[in-house]
């Protein structure tokens, strides 16, 4: 997805995504969302678009990934979604993330969800509410789409009216994250919103039977209970009953929440069942032992429990007095005689005997051996561990709110790397099958969060679990960086900004990096060294990398923010004459902001061996006068020695000469005389 620059249409929009623009003049409060501020839109091209814009809050991460998958809905009892992309807002100088939806042809449902609903009878509410939104969730199901925000609050629609409701937008937030317990099965509802995640197309059914009971009842039956409360009627009584209980309603209407609100997933109905009944097709939904009671209660911290699913969730929040339960042997004593399951006590034994084969008393050992028989006793249940309640799905959105905020990292990083996941899978039992990908999925993080090398952790693993993730580095949350292509951009904004930190790089901006640009992981090893020269080289050669592949051309806000620590680069250069000369060069080609050019400048192989020649070479130049220097040093050391020494030959040699002058001297003569003799005689 492009990075949009942040243009200003002449009528006051800023556009987004492909062609829609949203005007920040226009707020639209009434249609605000979970996620983010309504504005009102619209697509370029077509003035006559009714087309409104949420504007998501940051820190809540949008539905990204999704994208592609609601874009192929097209029903008119779902908002259409037209464009999504990334949009600069002027007023805080910040990048977040938008959608333009055709806006709701009527006002919501209602303001809140104890807010009382209009009578209707049982024909205009199946004609006019039920048949529509049946017919919504199957398109939903056929695009593979979850909507996971089905409520009265987010339905535009005008009670007692022919015009079709209409679900509102499901984007702006995680899965989940907006929705009250009421509307969500039990399992999610006792997970923490953030950590529900993408649920099925089950718990959409889930969700719009709670909706249709409160309008066929024609108000909220829970009203005035807060969601723990609710949660623990759920489990007390079943979600039938809690809701539905002694009512009087149709017979027909009394089928579709036995089959809409089962507490059991397997038997509850699907979007294909739905149709069928709307067909006139009977579905019965067969009984489950999902809230089964024990023929005695347990004890436990001061307190009765009849059932499992209230016992591992008062087990959790208690986990000493828990541990010492599980182990003293009482909690398998009343699964086995109370309860009457040898299923579950075979799996709350099978738990504690692996756990202690992986090394007895290990760290966090009680957090450990109560989680794990939380998940024996309840498996459909949320895995919970150190305070966290969250279903496996959930824990890719968790995981960025930790990261953003710092809580419950750690404990979120034992979930991973402990296996808990592949546990939760392997205690499921019809859809084992289905959630084998996943458990394979959290093996391969396990490996991943143990390595502590940049590029890898706990970081990698946040962008490995979330495909539509900005990066998260701290100095580039206002950037929203969504690619690999956008990120040298967003850098050469922060380098500009005048607030920028010591080098252009972290452990979120190499994570990032090595999911969404694959090319560039093997430069990590050396980023992770302590050694500056080769951490500086690592990064010139990434950085380089990424502007030769996706631009721009020119980055001279980077070229002059590494040109300090490419210093060591041009310092490793033995020759002074070189050095000062590359000095000159790298001020020079950092201002141009060519990083290709930099790359070469200081870290040029030829350039470097050359170098090394020519130091070898002064070297052993070096050398020859220095041992020169020293014999010279030594014979004037030694004098008189070596005055003798010379001394003797030169005076031998001086004698010979003389002694050779002087007889032939002598024999000259004699010849000389000899013949002076001959002519005189």
């Amino acid at each position: 997805m492009a990075f949009p620059d942040p243009k200003t249409s002449p009528a006051g929009g800023i556009a987004f995504g492909n062609r829609a623009e949203i005007l920040p003049g226009s707020p639209l409060p009434d249609l605000n969302s979970v996620g983010g501020a309504a504005y009102g839109a619209h697509i370029k091209g077509d003035a006559a678009s009714d087309v409104m814009a949420i504007l998501c809050n940051a820190g809540v991460m949008p539905r990204v990934d999704a994208v592609t998958s609601m874009r192929s809905v097209n029903h008119p009892s779902i908002l259409r979604l037209l464009d999504s992309g990334v949009v600069h807002w002027p007023q805080d100088d910040t990048h977040y993330y938008a959608f333009a939806f055709q806006r709701p042809t009527a006002p919501r449902m209602v303001q809140h969800i104890d807010q009382p609903m209009l009578s209707m009878s049982e024909d205009a509410i199946n004609h006019y509410f039920v048949f529509p939104l049946i017919g919504a969730l199957v398109e939903l199901a056929r695009t593979g789409m979850v909507h996971n925000a089905i409520r009265p609050t987010n339905i535009f629609w005008r009670m007692g009216s022919a015009t079709a409701p209409q679900l509102g937008e499901c984007m702006s937030a995680s899965a989940g994250f907006g929705q009250p317990a009421l509307f969500e099965p039990i399992e999610r509802a006792m997970s923490q919103p953030r950590g529900r995640g993408v649920g099925s197309h089950l718990d959409d059914c889930y969700a719009l039977g709670v909706t249709i009971a409160m309008l066929v009842l024609g108000q909220n039956p829970l009203q005035g209970l807060d969601d723990e409360a609710i949660v623990n009627m759920k489990i007390d009584k079943g979600t039938f009953n809690a809701l539905i209980g002694n009512r009087r309603i149709s017979a027909s209407h009394v089928e579709l929440f036995r089959g809409l609100l089962s507490d059991d997933a397997r038997q509850r109905w699907s979007p294909t069942d739905l149709e069928q009944w709307t067909h006139g097709r009977r579905l019965t939904p067969k009984n489950s032992d999902v809230g089964r009671r024990a023929a005695r209660h347990i004890d436990f911290e001061g307190k009765e429990y009849w059932q499992v699913r209230p016992l591992a969730a008062a087990m959790a929040a208690n986990v000493a007095a828990a541990a010492q339960m599980v182990e003293s042997g009482g909690l398998d004593k009343w699964i086995r005689r109370a309860l009457g399951d040898d299923d579950r006590a075979a799996a709350l034994e099978e738990v504690k005997t692996d756990l202690k084969e992986e090394g007895g008393k290990i760290t966090n050992y009680e957090d450990q051996l109560v989680t794990r028989c939380c998940i024996a006793l309840d498996p459909q249940g949320p895995i919970r561990y150190r305070g966290l309640s969250l279903m496996p799905a959930g824990i890719a959105d968790m995981l960025v709110d930790a990261s953003l905020t710092g809580n419950h990292l750690q404990a979120l990083s034992e979930i991973i790397s402990n296996k808990l996941v592949t546990l939760w899978v392997e205690m499921q039992k019809d859809a084992k099958v289905e959630l084998v990908p996943l458990a394979q999925q959290y093996e391969r993080m396990s490996g991943i969060i143990e390595k502590s090398s940049l590029g890898n952790g706990v970081e990698r693993v946040i962008y490995e679990l979330n495909d539509g993730l900005p990066c998260l580095s701290p100095f580039l949350r206002a950037q929203y960086v969504m690619t690999a292509k956008n990120l040298l951009p967003a850098l050469e904004r922060v380098a500009t900004s005048g607030n920028r930190p010591h080098e252009p790089m972290d452990r979120h901006i190499a994570a990032f990096l090595a999911v969404r640009d694959r090319r560039s992981d093997g430069a990590f090893s050396a980023l992770s060294s302590q050694d500056g020269t080769k951490r500086a080289s690592a990064l010139l050669t990434l950085y380089s990398g990424l502007q030769n592949r996706y631009g721009p051309d020119a980055l001279p806000g980077i070229g002059q923010w590494l040109s300090p620590l490419l210093e060591p680069l041009v310092h490793r250069f033995l020759g002074k004459a070189l050095r000062d000369k590359l000095q000159n060069l790298l001020r020079e080609t950092a201002t141009r902001g060519d990083l290709t050019a930099l790359s070469r400048l200081v870290d040029d192989p030829n350039r470097i061996e050359q170098d090394q020649q020519q130091f070898r070479a002064a070297r052993m130049l070096y050398l020859n006068i220095m041992k020169e220097i020293a014999h010279l040093e030594n014979k004037l050391a030694h004098r008189d020695a070596v005055i003798r020494n010379t001394g003797k030959p030169m005076a031998a040699s001086l004698s010979s000469y003389l002694a050779i002058v002087f007889v032939m001297l002598a024999i000259l003569r004699a010849i000389w005389q000899g013949i002076s003799g001959s002519l005189m005689g």
